[in-house]
């Protein structure tokens, strides 16, 4: 009996072993088609491959077609569609028209718009949720730099490293933060209080890289801006509803209502209350960003469910017991390419049980919260941010990988030991 109980349990190691492999090969295969975009002969976009990546976890017994169904985070998917609602009718009202004119308006030089877009999406992501604020953003930047005849790829990847730096500093920055401070009950100001210096330090890091890295074409010459042909066609009752419609979103998040339930009621509201038909607005979302998240959240969890994700843990969780600088960054670079594995708010639900168990965690809470939000910076698929970023500007521009990573490897490396040392203080 021993010998097949023995039997038995080698089988058990060797099929698992058999599901991390096919689940890390399909893992790297939906990584490199989500990073190289742009190729002659290869036609495949970012989500045809996460749907692809998606079919084969369940092709390969990964997961079955239940655990599939089940990974796919309709909470996620409900508040991008509402938010994308919204969105539509904010364009639909000429709202992006006059935010552009405003930005061109104020832009002497392509260093000061890379300033402005820095700044502005570093501050409205502590304030409303940072996929939101690129949601919004991104089709502005692409109209702004088309207009001035500049390369939309630096005020992009400003854009989404921006999102993500800005919204370190608040609960509500983005989904990891809420999260962690549910679980921590810290209060709102004391987190705020502890990492605002940390975003503060990356955002004037983003402008100074980004300004290097692409200083042939950010620098302080003047821009010439052509005069604007006609006025900008503005539906005064749409715009107003649209607005009121962000702003009652905005307070009712603070008032931490539930953000897909928030989002879809608002956008109902808007279709109810708008002077377009909503066809024209459901025409302007983009149906295929959230084939793309629903793929990812598949692949995600088939490396989840393999063990894969485990492996690693279990080998970085003694960085939790240890106080020391080194510990501290150990911790955050272990948080940093499980983000980048699994995404970031997957990364976190794994750490918070440990987390909770400790006996002084306040700084932990601040440091997962941190290395888990400036890890989304290092590669493409980091964050939910830059993913966003990407596919809305797709009909201009594509991003690859390397031209991400360029800014956002060594980006990812100053702000976390920079965010490590101001914590350690």
């Amino acid at each position: 009996m021993e010998f097949v109980a023995g039997l038995s349990t080698i089988d058990e190691l060797t099929m698992s072993d058999n599901s991390m492999l096919v689940a890390a090969a399909i893992f790297v295969a939906t990584y490199i088609i989500l990073g190289i975009q742009g190729i002659p002969r290869i036609h495949i976009d970012r989500p045809s491959g996460a749907l692809l990546g998606a079919v084969g976890m369940v092709a390969f017994g990964v997961l079955s077609l239940e655990q599939a169904y089940q990974a796919i985070d309709l909470d996620t998917i409900l508040f991008l569609l509402g938010m994308m609602i919204l969105i539509a009718y904010l364009e639909l009202s000429g709202f992006f028209e006059v935010l552009e004119r405003w930005i061109i308006g104020r832009a002497r030089s392509t260093l000061m718009l890379l300033g402005l877009t820095v700044g502005s999406s570093g501050i409205l992501s502590a304030l409303f949720m940072n996929d939101t604020v690129c949601l919004i953003y991104a089709p502005v930047i692409v109209r702004v730099t088309k207009r001035l005849r500049l390369n939309p790829v630096p005020y992009l990847i400003a854009l989404a490293t921006s999102a993500n730096i800005g919204s370190v500093a608040t609960i509500i920055g983005n989904p990891q933060n809420a999260l962690i401070g549910i679980r921590s009950r810290m209060p709102f100001l004391e987190f705020t209080g502890r990492l605002w210096l940390v975003s503060a330090l990356g955002l004037l890091l983003t402008f100074l890289l980004i300004a290097l890295v692409y200083r042939k074409e950010v620098n302080r010459l003047p821009l010439r801006v052509p005069p604007p042909r006609n006025p900008a066609k503005i539906q005064r009752w749409l715009l107003a509803v649209s607005l009121g419609a962000g702003i009652a979103m905005f307070l009712l998040l603070c008032m931490n209502y539930h953000p897909p339930a928030v989002a879809m009621a608002l956008a109902s509201v808007v279709i109810l209350a708008g002077s377009r038909k909503p066809r024209r607005a459901l025409q302007e979302v983009d149906w295929t960003l959230l084939f793309l998240f629903a793929g990812l959240f598949v692949v995600m969890r088939g490396v989840q469910i393999s063990g894969l994700t485990d492996l690693l843990f279990k080998r970085t969780r003694f960085l939790l017991e240890g106080h020391t600088l080194g510990s501290a960054l150990g911790l955050a670079a272990a948080v940093t390419v499980l983000s980048n594995l699994v995404s970031n708010v997957p990364a976190v639900m794994l750490y918070v049980p440990l987390v909770e168990t400790q006996p002084a965690p306040d700084r932990l809470w601040l440091l997962l919260a941190m290395a888990s939000t400036l890890a989304g910076n290092l590669t493409i698929i980091g964050s939910v941010v830059n993913l966003i970023v990407l596919e809305s500007a797709k009909e201009e521009v594509e991003i690859s990988f390397l031209e991400h990573l360029k800014v956002g490897a060594p980006l990812t490396i100053l702000t976390l030991v920079a965010g490590v040392l101001i914590l350690s203080l």
